[in-house]
């Protein structure tokens, strides 16, 4: 093992006072995508041999991404799909932390908390392939 290939993993950073763990969600930095933000599941997060950190992330699909495999949903606002899609990116793209919940979660939540308060939270709706194109919808969930 040569100093090139050597990684310092981490379970959480700090970004200001927000902690960051491994296991949390997020949302990225997208530009041009204001009411379509990424969302992804940290699943790694190390400093490479350069001194770069970097994170690893499982992504989440919004039902407008699913090429209209989504259209049974009865309830898109807020949706999320699970997918098998993971990828690499700068620590710095992480622009906060938000959460995903089950749908009898999001929707309590949704009855105390304000709608401004409720910006960055979400609901696990199914399974999305994008590699496949198929989707797994919660039957509670489609019309």
């Amino acid at each position: 093992l040569n100093g090139k290939a050597r990684k310092y993993f981490y379970s959480t950073i700090f970004r200001g006072r927000e902690a960051i763990r491994v296991g949390d969600c997020a949302v990225f930095l997208s530009t041009g995508r204001p009411n379509l933000p990424y969302i992804g599941r940290i699943e790694a997060m190390w400093e490479g041999w350069n001194g770069n950190m970097v994170v690893r992330v499982k992504w989440f699909y919004h039902p407008e991404e699913t090429n209209g495999l989504a259209r049974r949903l009865r309830h898109p606002k807020g949706a999320l799909f699970d997918s098998p899609h993971l990828d690499q990116n700068d620590v710095q793209t992480i622009s906060h932390k938000c959460e995903v919940l089950s749908w009898e979660e999001y929707r309590a939540i949704h009855r105390i908390r304000s709608d401004e308060s409720c910006a960055d939270v979400y609901y696990l709706a199914g399974c999305y392939n994008p590699y496949e194109k198929t989707i797994s919808i919660k039957p509670s969930l489609t019309l």
